[in-house]
């Protein structure tokens, strides 16, 4: 097949191979620690808008979100979004997994999402359930 290409990458090759692996563990480590940052800032930006700048915490929500909660609350967002029981706890916490992350404030959880404009609030206010139910959320999108 080709016979000057030897089948054991020499010594060179293999601390080449080793330096690419670790540069791209690197790379994925601190992708990871700046997707975790944002989503922090934004769950923790979300939970303090809350009740002093709603609009602002309306912002932080995911549209889906939003149409949801203007569909049950016809008042729109920013009126009915300080009168809902959502966490105001400092966020404590985050995991991302991707592009879907959750944030503990307090007793809650938040969900959010990745999308092109930024992280997103798609869910506030949840609590864990027994028995190993889906969480059950104050405000959720669809």
């Amino acid at each position: 097949m080709f016979p000057d290409v030897p089948m054991v990458p020499t010594a060179t090759g293999r601390r080449a191979l080793g330096i690419c692996a670790a540069l791209i563990l690197f790379a994925t480590a601190g992708c990871q620690a700046s997707g975790e940052e944002s989503a922090l800032r934004t769950a923790s930006e979300f939970v303090t808008e809350i009740r002093s700048d709603a609009s602002r915490a309306c912002e932080l929500l995911a549209p889906d979100t939003v149409e949801r909660l203007e569909s049950l609350r016809p008042e729109g967002c920013e009126q009915a979004l300080p009168g809902l029981d959502l966490p105001d706890a400092e966020v404590t916490g985050v995991q991302v997994w991707g592009d879907a992350a959750q944030a503990r404030s307090g007793q809650d959880m938040l969900f959010l999402r990745e999308l092109a404009d930024g992280w997103r609030v798609v869910a506030a206010g949840c609590q864990e359930q027994e028995g190993g139910e889906p969480y059950q959320c104050v405000l959720e999108g669809s």
